[in-house]
C-alpha cells in the first residue's frame, strides 16, 4: 500500500474513533449534565487540570522521542517504559502527599478525596505508552481506534448507571478513570510487545536529550491549556467552571478530534521524509489545507448553533456557557494549525527551538491572562481569542525557516476556507433572530448551512472538498457492490 492510501486509511480510522468514541462520549456528556449539577462538572475541570498537567511529566516526550526513532529497538522500548512507570508512581505518591492542600487552595474539600483515585490515571497511562507508539510508528491506527471506541462505550455506560444510581460526582471519576483502563489493558491484550527486565543508561540518555526539551514544552503547554481550569476555579467559583467545562465538552470534541487525527497522522508521515525538504513541504501544506478546511466548517457551524444546541441538549440551566461556546469556537478554529506548526519543528529534531517558543508565548500569555482574568469571565475568555491569534504568528515565523513556507503563502491557502467558514456562519447565525422552536430553529439552521456548503463547494470545487466527495461516492460504490 502506499503511503498515500496508507495515510487516507489511517485518517480514515482516526475520524472513526472520534466519530463512535468521541461521540459516544459526548452524548454521554449530555446525558451526564442533566443528571449532575454545573458545580460537580466544575470540580472535574479542576481534576482533569491536575491530572492533566501532571500526565504530561509522566509522558516526558519519550513517546515522541520513540516514534521518531527510526531504528528504535526492544532495548529502546524497556527502557522507556520503566522510566514512565518509574516518574508514574513518584507523580502519584507527590499527589496523595498534596491532596488535602489543594482541596483547601481551591476551597473545595471533595478534592481530597478524589485526587488519590483520579491520580491511579497516571500508572494506568504510564503501562500503554509503549504500545501506543509501536502502533503509531507502522501507522496501525485501526487498532487503536477499535480499542478507544470499547473503551469508551464500556466506561461511558458504567458512568450513566452511577449517575442515575446516584453517585454524582463519583459518576464522572469512574469515567474518566475506566476509559484508560479499558484502553490500557486491551491494548496489552493485543500487542505482542511485553516488557523484559532490561534498561539501557545509553538509551535513555539518548532518547531523554530529544524529550526532555518536548517533557518542558508539553508541561508547558499542558499548563497553558488547564491554566483557564486553575484560574476559573480558584477566581470565580465551581459553578462558573462547570459552566467553562460544558462549553469546552461542546467544542472540543470537534476540533480536538480533527487535531489529534492531524497530530497522529502527521508526525509519523513528516518524519519518514524530514531529510527531504520538498516532500516535505507538499505533504506539510496537504495537512495544513486538509486540517482548516475540515475544522474552519464545523467550528463556525457549532458558533451558529450553539444556542438551540446547548438548550435542546442539556437544559436552560446550561444558558450561561452558551456565549462561553462561540467564544472558545474561535481559539479551536486554529488549534489544528498550531499542533501542526509545532509538529514540524519535532520532526526536524527542533525540541530546543520548540521549547523556547513555548517559553516566549507563555510569557505573552501569563501577563495577557492575569490581566482579563481581573475583568471577569467573558474577558478572560477574550485573551483566551487574541492570544490564538498571538500563537499562530510566532509559530509561522519559523515554518517558513524550515521549509520556506511563508505567512503570505499561507494566508493565501487558507484565505478560502475562512471565507466559507464566515459565510456559513452568517447565513446559519441569522436564523437565530426569528421568532421559533429551538428545535425547528436548529434543523433550519442545519438544512439551509448543509445546503449553502455542498452548492458553495461543487461550484468554486476545493480540492479537498472533492477528494473527500470522491471518497465517500467510492466508499457507497463499494459497499453497494458488496451487497450485490
Amino acid at each position: 500500500m502506499s503511503i498515500k492510501n496508507k495515510a487516507i486509511s489511517s485518517f480514515g480510522w482516526i475520524l472513526t474513533e472520534g466519530l463512535f468514541s468521541q461521540g459516544f462520549l459526548f452524548m454521554v456528556g449530555i446525558i451526564l449534565a442533566r443528571l449532575l449539577t454545573p458545580v460537580d462538572f466544575g470540580v472535574i475541570g479542576i481534576i482533569t487540570a491536575i491530572i492533566a498537567i501532571s500526565n504530561s511529566v509522566v509522558e516526558g516526550g519519550f513517546g515522541s522521542a520513540l516514534i521518531r526513532k527510526v531504528d528504535a529497538d526492544t532495548i529502546d522500548y524497556n527502557t522507556i517504559f520503566y522510566s514512565n512507570l518509574t516518574i508514574a508512581i513518584i507523580i502519584y505518591f507527590f499527589l496523595l502527599i498534596g491532596a488535602t492542600t489543594l482541596a483547601g487552595y481551591f476551597d473545595v474539600a471533595v478534592l481530597s478525596k478524589i485526587i488519590p483515585f483520579a491520580g491511579i490515571l497516571l500508572i494506568i497511562n504510564s503501562f500503554s505508552i509503549v504500545q501506543r507508539a509501536i502502533l503509531t510508528k507502522v501507522l496501525n491506527f485501526k487498532t487503536q481506534a477499535l480499542i478507544s471506541i470499547i473503551a469508551s462505550f464500556g466506561s461511558g455506560l458504567t458512568a450513566i448507571i452511577m449517575a442515575y444510581q446516584n453517585f454524582g460526582i463519583w459518576s464522572l471519576v469512574t469515567l474518566a478513570i475506566l476509559r484508560p483502563l479499558l484502553n490500557s489493558i486491551l491494548l496489552w491484550y493485543h500487542s505482542k510487545w511485553r516488557p523484559s527486565l532490561i534498561f539501557s543508561i545509553k538509551s535513555f540518555k539518548e532518547l531523554f536529550n530529544y524529550g526532555y526539551k518536548l517533557l518542558i514544552t508539553n508541561l508547558i503547554h499542558s499548563f497553558y491549556r488547564n491554566i483557564y481550569y486553575v484560574l476559573i476555579g480558584k477566581y470565580f467559583n465551581t459553578q462558573t467552571l462547570g459552566y467553562y467545562t460544558r462549553a469546552e465538552q461542546f467544542q472540543a470534541p470537534f476540533s480536538s478530534n480533527i487535531t489529534t487525527a492531524i497530530q497522529r497522522l502527521s508526525f509519523p508521515i513528516l518524519s519518514k521524509v524530514q531529510n527531504d525538504h520538498e516532500l516535505l513541504k507538499s505533504r506539510f501544506i496537504k495537512f495544513l489545507r486538509f486540517s482548516m478546511f475540515l475544522n474552519f466548517t464545523v467550528m463556525f457551524v457549532i458558533a451558529a448553533i450553539a444556542e438551540p444546541m446547548v438548550i435542546l441538549l442539556v437544559g436552560e440551566k446550561w444558558r450561561a456557557s452558551i456565549l462561553y461556546l462561540q467564544l472558545l469556537c474561535v481559539p479551536g478554529i486554529l488549534y489544528p494549525l498550531q499542533i501542526l506548526h509545532l509538529n514540524l519543528l519535532l520532526v526536524k529534531g527542533y525540541s530546543n527551538l520548540n521549547l523556547k517558543l513555548e517559553l516566549i508565548k507563555k510569557m505573552i500569555l501569563i501577563p495577557l491572562v492575569l490581566g482579563t482574568a481581573l475583568l471577569g469571565i467573558e474577558a478572560l475568555l477574550a485573551g483566551i481569542v487574541i492570544f490564538a491569534f498571538i500563537e499562530f504568528f510566532i509559530n509561522n515565523h519559523y515554518t517558513k525557516t524550515i521549509i520556506n513556507y511563508s505567512l503570505k503563502e499561507q494566508l493565501k491557502d487558507i484565505i478560502p476556507f475562512i471565507l466559507l467558514g464566515i459565510a456559513l456562519f452568517i447565513i446559519m447565525y441569522t436564523i437565530t433572530f426569528i421568532d421559533m422552536g429551538y428545535l425547528a430553529m436548529v434543523i433550519i439552521q442545519l438544512t439551509i448551512g448543509i445546503t449553502f456548503f455542498i452548492s458553495t463547494n461543487e461550484f468554486i470545487k476545493l480540492p479537498e472538498y472533492l477528494e473527500i466527495k470522491d471518497k465517500i461516492i467510492e466508499f457507497f460504490y463499494k459497499a453497494r457492490k458488496h451487497e450485490k
